[in-house]
């Protein structure tokens, strides 16, 4: 609710202001195609650990494309797709579960991801002719699995995999400089809510993403 807060916020000011910062845009062009590169985090996937020994991060890398165009030097919309959380956990199970050949204790690995479309209304505040400070409230459709590995004792691999398919709110607020009519940097803080229909993990990310702009 913090970031819903902030966007109405934002929302006022930029309307406020919309008459200034027409003419201080620093590109000619609308479009732009943003890649983004940060850091995921994924609260709640280690809640519920698989072995009392496991070792489970919440945190981890993620990736995403995404396309911008600004009806006006204020408002516009992007549609982004790519990695929206991931997290990892591994440990030993006491027990071979039903199903899986061999016996005794074995290693694995519980992986869970979220990947989807994202597509926002986005808004820029032209704080100078370079720096403006920017704000996005969308929907995400992501797909959230969860994977689970193993290595049995004869030596065969064996996983399963379950998919959560769900819709929810996303925000960010964020930074973007532009060094020249073509190209811009952007810092970005995202919540998207929480995803999938049963696991529930409230999921954030935090961005650095390259616009090239045309």
């Amino acid at each position: 609710m913090v970031f819903i807060r902030l966007w109405l916020v934002f929302v006022f000011f930029s309307f406020t202001l919309s008459a200034h910062a027409a003419n201080r845009t620093t590109s000619k062009y609308s479009s732009y195609i943003s890649v983004n590169a940060g850091l995921s985090n994924s609260v709640g996937t280690c809640a519920s650990s698989y072995s009392t020994n496991a070792t489970c991060s919440e945190k981890d890398k993620v990736y995403r494309l995404g396309y911008g165009y600004h009806f006006t030097p204020n408002w516009g919309l992007e549609i982004s797709y790519g990695d929206f959380g991931q997290a990892r956990e591994w440990g030993t199970l006491a027990a071979t579960p039903s199903g899986v050949p061999g016996s005794g204790p074995i290693p694995y690995v519980r992986t869970w991801g979220a990947i989807g479309w994202e597509i926002a209304g986005s808004g820029t505040l032209h704080i100078s002719d370079a720096l403006s400070l920017t704000g996005k409230l969308g929907v995400l459709n992501s797909n959230a699995g969860t994977e689970i590995s193993v290595i049995t004792s004869t030596n065969e691999k064996w996983h399963a995999v379950v998919h959560e398919y769900n819709n929810s709110v996303s925000s960010g607020l964020g930074l973007r400089y532009d060094f020249n009519q073509d190209f811009a940097l952007r810092l970005q803080h995202e919540s998207f809510g929480k995803l999938g229909t049963s696991s529930k993990i409230k999921v954030s990310t935090t961005w650095a993403g390259l616009l090239l702009k045309f």
